[in-house]
């Protein structure tokens, strides 16, 4: 039997260099009134079985304080066979404690790239975090609402307050972290709604 692993392979838009990290939906986030009927992580949480448990046991290792470690040791029995990871396909921060975890994480591996999309971007203190230089946490909350909607709403983002559009949005079989690196490196980016 394999043995189970914490970081996990992407949808086909995620480059293969690319690892994820997720918790399950709508329980883990705690600024999500504006989303949670729509929720786009939802759906696999509902369908698979086995995608459910994963996030849960997740959600269980952060709430008992195992987490950092045996995020640490996936890292480095894995290293070399990606440079990304993604934090959050599903859910969000739900405490600082679980966020200075994040930075305790980032801190040891400075050759890999993090990056996330958070809706508490106003309720905790990610400045610790932020100054580690292979990060970026993306603020999903704008100036008029959140950072994806209809392709009408992405441009008044982009013409009124400098966000830049997706390009998954033009370019349909762009690969991301492979093609494109937008999200490791912008704090403003919006995402046409599909």
């Amino acid at each position: 039997m394999a043995e189970k692993r914490l970081l996990a392979r992407g949808n086909k838009k995620l480059g293969e260099n690319v690892l994820c990290w997720s918790l399950p939906p709508i329980k883990t986030c705690l600024n999500c009134k504006d989303c949670k009927t729509s929720c786009y992580a939802m759906k696999s949480y509902r369908l698979y079985p086995t995608v459910k448990k994963c996030w849960d046991n997740n959600h269980l290792m952060v709430l008992n304080d195992t987490f950092k470690n045996a995020m640490i040791k996936e890292i480095v029995y894995r290293i070399g066979s990606f440079d990304t990871i993604r934090i959050h396909v599903s859910g969000d921060f739900f405490n600082q404690s679980y966020i200075n975890e994040w930075n305790d994480i980032i801190k040891i591996f400075p050759e890999i790239t993090f990056y996330t999309y958070t809706k508490v971007y106003e309720i905790f203190d990610f400045s610790e975090i932020e100054k580690n230089r292979n990060v970026n946490i993306i603020n999903s909350i704008t100036p008029i609402g959140i950072n994806f909607g209809s392709l009408e709403y992405c441009r008044t983002l982009q013409d009124s307050f400098d966000y830049k559009i997706c390009p998954a949005y033009y370019y349909k079989n762009i690969k991301c972290g492979k093609d494109c690196k937008l999200c490791h490196t912008h704090k403003l980016i919006t995402f046409v709604k599909h």
